[in-house]
């Protein structure tokens, strides 16, 4: 597929105003695309060359190397791209306009694909090292040479971070869903794929080549991280359990990193919020998983503090990103030791296990590990009585924690 065309339904869908009538756009060009595109559609809409948790260089082209890709592109000075950015506040269209206005007939340029756009940003973000930068510059120049001056504004934008399209994940998912299945009835199940393999362009792919079906069939594996919940920000206990319903299980909020833990065998591998791999930070913790964790493979879910050696008390989190900072991390495993609190498990010994009850997986979290003052379950407790929810609230807040977390247990 021609960029052209992905470029043109960037543009109609930035024109549009209405969510539906922008996921329209989308899903009719995606019905154009081959499959063996989609996957690089999805993700040059995203934004993102590659899932967090491959641990890819991304592009991520700041604006002032931007201005200078646009300047050597339009053969044009600096201060002429800044001038017209001045102007229009906007990378993409400031390319635009230098290259439209210096447009000439090109006999040697080469016609932009979907698939040749992909190739050379992911080219561009692997380049380093010294003189990594004028490289970078020169390719990317030259990609901008080849293209429309429409094509140019969205491959600025794109590799600056500043898409805007008004789109999201889900918008995208509903465009799939269309272009696909012919309505968005499914994208429950896009979604769900997309929550167990955290890789929508992989999912896209799946779905265009194979169908729905082979869609549903995407399951956890090891290794790849499962996307994380965000917890809904309530502050009346009424309300809390009046949405969960009747009986939630309230758990104490602990000021730490939330980690994902792969275990397989004797390979355990940590992913943060945002799915980055975060193993080399937390040594300790992957020993206490091996340790203590009596499963042959399994997924949990469970936040790191960081701890007083001496009193064994939790410490504010602005202690734990110490080890961020610091390249020594076998020093700062005895300056800021951790503990892990365990509060799901999501994957056991070949079994998803996200479907079964709250207070059931629970019980596998117990029984598959052994606990002692460094690897523990959350503080928990169920109740049906707001009354007691806001006991348990003052509880963690006295005791230093940050609050409470309630989880409806679907019995």
């Amino acid at each position: 597929m021609r960029y052209l065309k992905l470029a043109q339904a960037y543009d109609e869908i930035e024109s549009t105003s209405g969510t539906l009538d922008k996921i329209q756009i989308y899903s009719d060009m995606l019905k154009e695309a081959q499959s063996k595109d989609v996957d690089k559609i999805v993700a040059l809409t995203m934004g993102k060359l590659h899932p967090d948790w491959k641990n890819e260089p991304e592009i991520g082209l700041a604006e002032k190397m931007a201005v200078q890709v646009i300047a050597a592109a339009a053969s044009v000075p600096e201060n002429t791209v800044l001038d017209i950015l001045r102007e229009t506040g906007d990378i993409g269209s400031t390319g635009e306009s230098l290259l439209r206005e210096g447009a000439q007939a090109t006999l040697f340029a080469e016609e932009l694909t979907v698939s040749k756009v992909f190739s050379t940003l992911d080219e561009i973000a692997q380049i380093s090292g010294s003189g990594s930068n004028k490289t970078k510059i020169s390719k990317l120049a030259g990609l901008l040479t080849d293209a429309d001056p429409i094509e140019a504004r969205y491959i600025l934008r794109t590799v600056t971070g500043s898409l805007r399209l008004g789109l999201g994940d889900m918008g995208i998912i509903d465009g799939l869903s269309t272009a696909f299945t012919g309505n968005r009835d499914v994208r429950s199940d896009i979604e769900a794929a997309f929550n167990v393999c955290s890789d929508l362009g992989r999912v896209a792919c799946v779905l265009a080549e194979n169908g729905i079906d082979a869609v549903r069939a995407i399951h956890t594996e090891v290794g790849i991280p499962i996307r994380m919940m965000a917890a809904k920000k309530l502050s009346d206990a009424e309300e809390i359990m009046e949405k969960i319903g009747k009986k939630a299980f309230v758990e104490f909020k602990y000021d730490g990193e939330r980690v994902q833990a792969h275990k397989n065998g004797a390979d355990v591998t940590l992913y943060s919020r945002r799915q980055e791999v975060i193993t080399h930070q937390y040594p300790d913790v992957v020993q206490l998983i091996l340790k203590n964790v009596k499963a042959a493979t399994c997924v949990l879910e469970g936040e790191c503090v960081a701890i007083d050696p001496e009193t064994g008390k939790m410490k504010p989190f602005q202690e734990l990103m110490r080890r961020r900072r610091k390249t020594d991390i076998k020093s700062m495993q005895e300056e800021v030791p951790v503990a892990l609190f365990v509060f799901d498990i999501l994957y056991l010994n070949g079994e998803d296990v996200t479907s079964r009850p709250m207070l059931e997986r629970r019980k596998l979290m117990e029984d598959t590990i052994e606990v002692n003052d460094r690897v523990s379950l959350t503080i928990g407790e169920l109740t049906e009585a707001p009354e007691r929810l806001y006991e348990i609230f003052e509880d963690a807040i006295n005791t230093g924690y940050e609050g409470v977390i309630a989880k409806a247990i679907h019995e």
